[in-house]
C-alpha cells in the first residue's frame, strides 16, 4: 500500500500538479459540506500556507490539536497522525520522494521524511542516514475531515476522542 502513496507522488511530478487530495478506500467523511465559502475544508484550504507540505485530514484517536497552532484549522505537527486523507503539495510529492528508500508504512514514512523526533527505532536501520528532505511542513486540520474506516465498517465502534 506504502507503494501506491510514492507512485501518486510520482505522477504529480510527472503531470505537474500543483495539490493532489489523496484518500485510501478506508477513509469516511465526517463533514458533507466542503464547498461553501465557511466550510471547515473551505478555511484550511484558505488558511495554508504556499510552503506546505501534506495536511493530514484524517482523525485518529486522540491526537488532535498537536504542534504549533498556525489558525483555528491548522496546527504545524511535523508528524503524520493516521494517511486515510491527505492533501500533499509539489513540494510534498518530491520530498516524500527524497524520504526512499521506503522504511515503513506510510504514516510512519512521513514521520521520517518530517525528521519525527519519535522515530528512533529508525535509526537502527542498516544503511540509515536520515531523509534527504528540504523544509517539509506537516500539517494538521481541525477539524478533522475525515476518519480511518475500522476493518468491521462500523463507524460506530471506532473511538474518535
Amino acid at each position: 500500500l506504502t507503494m501506491k502513496h510514492f507512485v501518486i507522488y510520482f505522477y504529480m511530478i510527472q503531470q505537474s500538479l500543483d495539490n493532489v487530495l489523496v484518500l485510501e478506500d478506508d477513509a469516511t467523511f465526517m463533514q458533507s459540506d466542503w464547498t461553501s465559502k465557511d466550510s471547515d475544508w473551505q478555511n484550511i484550504i484558505r488558511d495554508l500556507p504556499p510552503s506546505y507540505d501534506l495536511v493530514l485530514l484524517s482523525a485518529f484517536g486522540n491526537m488532535r490539536k498537536r504542534g504549533k497552532k498556525i489558525t483555528n484549522h491548522l496546527y504545524l505537527a511535523q508528524q503524520s497522525r493516521v494517511a486515510s486523507m491527505y492533501l500533499i503539495s509539489q513540494k510534498g510529492a518530491r520530498n516524500m520522494l527524497r524520504s526512499l528508500p521506503m522504511v515503513s508504512v506510510i504514516d510512519f514514512q512521513m514521520n521520517y521524511a518530517a525528521n519525527h523526533q519519535g522515530n528512533t527505532w529508525m535509526a537502527k536501520l542498516p544503511g540509515f542516514h536520515g531523509p534527504r528532505t528540504v523544509d517539509i511542513e506537516l500539517y494538521h486540520s481541525e477539524p478533522p475531515l475525515s476518519i480511518q474506516m475500522p476493518p468491521d465498517g462500523n463507524r460506530a465502534t471506532w473511538k474518535n476522542d
